[in-house]
């Protein structure tokens, strides 16, 4: 009998494929995730370097803006300090130097100062007040941040404010922005049911550039050159609300000539509750729709849908995992009866596999607190001691660590947004490399949830609030975006897989409309702001970190902005924005992008960066 040969060449294919196979089976397993060194590891950071010394930046003689506020008790000045408030982080993010006076104790005239931001609505209040025009006619710019009251003071210099005919207090509803205050927004409406002000009804001088009005058109935001300055009045009161301080940010860019001020630039998406036990069982509406038990409905038609729009829009999600939704808050918490390491490392894996990650929300859905005032707002337990809360954060790091031994943890979402001081000092001892935080960044008219400003904690930890949540299509989370957006450049959105179930966050519309909303809002966000850093929430706190840390210093000429950054990590990338209406002309250790009319995006690689300007 003829013994049948194979050749080298078949012998070499049959190697590859056998290789192929093993390749391929290794991707659909979590083996993958536990071979070699560790994965989602933070690396070491670079060394910072300054571009200038003490002695150089107290040189540099940078112009500083006056805060004027109202230190009394009464309703009218509670809301000058909200607004002071606003204006000092923001400012704080701006990276531009300010002080603070209370209107009581000032008795100056702006001197020393570039720019002086009125945060009170009594001008009255203010001693001498003839001062104010004074600053304006020599050079000075000067922002009316709230309505201003109807007073001798106004009655003296509204006309210098470009106010031709003065009327009385009406309410004010609606906003349709009539330039790029937000940043490629010029020309966006608001309706009256999302923006009211106190304001004054008012006719102003043709030299005087409207920024926005009202639905009915009356103005609620202008500048009105006076002398060799500017006033700059907004003619309302929503600057005290942080959602509005992309409105705020634009106001003060009117203050400087060819402005220029640092932003974050992340676009961060979380998934809370996710990986997690699954629904059980059936809905009504769902199986009339889709034909599934809910376990099939979230794995055959929500999830591709998630990575649908994950695909798209290129998100890197952040998947916050919950072990289970026992309410236990005493230890031991070991075999948790719901815990599903099976979701877990399918889906982790998966998340992964497309560039996102996995964080913690928690062993349980019970928020981190020994404040029974906080549990209650939620109908949640009260959690009894600090160890029974270090060892659940210990517990659902080793559930992870079970099925993903290699991987780095470094982010946590607290449930529900809530965590008090006691819940955050347990989860730092029971997590010491713990990187972030993410709750919330607007207000809480409950006061119950842990709300946030993008910061540096003294023990290390990364404050980075998310911004918007949801799959409803929804105008205020469109405008709060843009808001945000145009501050410190971030997009930061949560979500939840049982939104669907829950008839307050998705009612009445189908899982299909929700994610043609979600869609619509992502596409929305592309299209506006498509220079957005994609992120995961570590990468995203990598960046926020450096973004805090740095100091950046500039030097404003005719032709160029000079621009000088102390704490610079060599290596990385700073990001600006300018707003100018002179053409670029030179690029030096920056590069420049236009994204929108006279508003540019300036990626910065060195301490050292210099800006061309037509003069």
């Amino acid at each position: 009998m003829k013994k049948f040969k194979l050749n080298r060449q078949v012998y070499v294919i049959l190697l590859f494929v056998f290789i192929l196979t093993i390749g391929l089976q290794l991707t659909r397993s979590q083996s993958i995730l536990s071979m070699g060194g560790k994965l989602n590891v933070i690396e070491e950071s670079a060394e910072t370097v300054d571009a200038l010394s003490a002695d150089e930046v107290s040189a540099l003689h940078e112009g500083k803006t006056l805060i004027l506020y109202d230190a009394d008790s009464n309703p009218e000045a509670l809301s000058s300090q909200a607004i002071k408030y606003n204006t000092e982080q923001t400012l704080q993010y701006m990276k531009k130097p300010f002080t603070t006076y209370a209107v009581q104790k000032y008795t100056g005239h702006g001197e020393g100062y570039k720019s002086v931001i009125v945060t009170l609505s009594g001008l009255n209040k203010i001693k001498n007040a003839n001062w104010l025009t004074d600053f304006v006619e020599s050079g000075g710019k000067i922002l009316f941040a709230e309505t201003p009251n109807i007073d001798d003071v106004l009655n003296t210099i509204y006309r210098k404010l470009g106010i031709n005919e003065l009327g009385e207090y009406t309410t004010s509803e609606g906003m349709t922005l009539k330039t790029n205050i937000l940043i490629h927004s010029g020309g966006e409406s608001f309706e009256k049911e999302l923006i009211e002000n106190t304001s004054l009804q008012v006719h102003l001088a043709d030299q005087a550039s409207i920024h926005a009005v009202d639905s009915n058109g009356m103005p609620l935001l202008w500048e009105m050159p006076y002398g060799k300055g500017k006033f700059v009045v907004f003619n309302g009161n929503i600057m005290q609300e942080k959602a509005s301080r992309g409105i705020l940010s634009g106001s003060i860019n009117l203050l400087q000539e060819d402005d220029i001020y640092p932003i974050i630039n992340t676009k961060l998406m979380f998934i809370d509750d996710f990986p997690a036990p699954m629904p059980t069982g059936f809905t009504k509406e769902l199986f009339n729709i889709y034909k599934r038990s809910l376990p099939r409905f979230f794995k055959e038609v929500w999830w591709p849908d998630m990575l649908m729009l994950q695909s798209k829009y290129n998100l890197k999600y952040t998947g916050m995992v919950i072990e289970s939704y026992d309410d236990r808050v005493t230890a031991p918490f070991t075999h948790a009866r719901e815990a599903d390491p099976v979701n877990l490392v399918t889906f982790g894996r998966e998340l992964i596999k497309r560039g996102g990650e996995i964080g913690i929300h928690g062993y349980n859905h019970q928020s981190l607190t020994m404040d029974p005032a906080i549990s209650k707002v939620y109908s949640y337990k009260t959690w009894k001691s600090s160890a029974d809360m270090i060892a659940s954060i210990e517990a659902v790091r080793a559930f992870i660590q079970t099925s993903f031994p290699n991987y780095s943890l470094h982010n946590y979402v607290p449930p529900s947004n809530a965590l008090t001081a006691d819940g955050r000092e347990a989860l730092k001892k029971g997590w010491p490399d713990l990187k972030s935080i993410s709750a919330v960044y607007l207000e809480d008219p409950l006061h119950a949830s842990y709300e946030q400003e993008f910061s540096l904690s003294a023990d290390g930890i990364v404050e980075m609030p998310r911004i918007t949540s949801g799959f409803k299509k929804d105008r205020f989370s469109e405008w709060t975006m843009m808001n945000a957006a145009t501050s410190i450049g971030v997009f930061s959105h949560f979500v939840h897989p049982d939104d669907i179930l829950d008839r307050n966050r998705s009612f009445p519309f189908t899982w299909s409309e929700l994610v043609m909303m979600t869609d619509d809002f992502l596409s929305m966000v592309q299209d506006k702001y498509s220079w957005l850093r994609n992120m995961t929430a570590t990468e995203g706190s990598i960046a926020t970190e450096r973004f805090l840390l740095s100091e950046p210093h500039f030097v404003h000429k005719p032709d160029r902005i000079d621009g000088f950054i102390n704490h610079f990590y060599e290596g990385s990338k700073l990001y600006y924005i300018v707003r100018t209406d002179k053409k670029i002309t030179k690029e030096q250790n920056c590069t420049v992008k236009r994204i929108d009319d006279n508003v540019y995006l300036v990626e910065v690689r060195s301490e050292k960066f210099s800006i061309g300007l037509e003069a």
